[in-house]
């Protein structure tokens, strides 16, 4: 799994290339997720994200499903482990 990342750490990261290399990238920010489930706390935020992270798939890429995908899981396991 990758180590959860910054925004900060990823603009020192971009730093090594030189301004005009190309390149593509698919960003999501904190923000997006909590847009996509406002119903998370911050740290299942970073849940999702870590979540996010170490199940992406690059064929099926970070797509607002698979964001509300991740966003999903991480309070049904919450409800799992209280039980009723």
């Amino acid at each position: 799994m990758n180590q959860p990342l910054t925004t900060g750490q990823l603009a020192q990261q971009l730093l090594r290339f030189e301004p005009d290399t190309p390149c593509v990238v698919h960003l999501w920010v904190a923000d997006d997720f909590e847009d996509v489930a406002p119903e998370l706390t911050p740290d299942e935020v970073l849940d999702t994200i870590a979540l996010a992270d170490a199940s992406l798939d690059a064929d099926t890429s970070l797509s607002w499903y698979f964001l509300r995908h991740c966003a999903d899981t991480i309070p049904a396991a919450r409800v799992e482990k209280d039980p009723v």
